[in-house]
């Protein structure tokens, strides 16, 4: 498998990924709630939270921290503190109407990031 070069992340990229990724899941979630007519709420919980503190936990290796201590203490707490939200927030639930009208937009929003982020120009070294 061939990998290009890798570009470090920013820090505010790397903080609003997992917002995006869990707002994008649960709008998508009402999506399907809304076209199929169902009658169930979309629910906040653990289980849509520990993905995104996942998926925050590996990118923070790709991320351009300024000092040492940030790759420790925010490297590794803000996947927790992730984590902790869909502890506190678990079967809080919402219409799917809500979920997908708050969820489309972050899935574009998170689109848009990824796709000005692999168009940028890499300087060669």
């Amino acid at each position: 498998m061939a990998f290009g070069a890798r570009r470090p992340l920013t820090i505010p990229v790397w903080l609003a990924v997992p917002p995006l990724f869990a707002t994008a899941v649960l709008g998508l979630t009402g999506l399907g709630g809304v076209l199929l007519d169902a009658d169930w709420r979309v629910t906040l919980s653990a289980a849509l939270f520990g993905p995104a503190a996942a998926v925050t936990a590996v990118l923070a290796h790709g991320v351009e921290w300024k000092l040492r201590w940030q790759r420790l203490w925010i490297g590794l707490g803000y996947p927790l503190v992730v984590f902790s939200c869909g502890l506190v927030l678990n079967d809080v639930s919402l219409p799917p109407a809500l979920a997908m009208v708050t969820g489309v937009p972050a899935l574009i929003i998170l689109v848009v990031v990824v796709a000005r982020d692999r168009n940028k120009v890499v300087p060669i070294a």
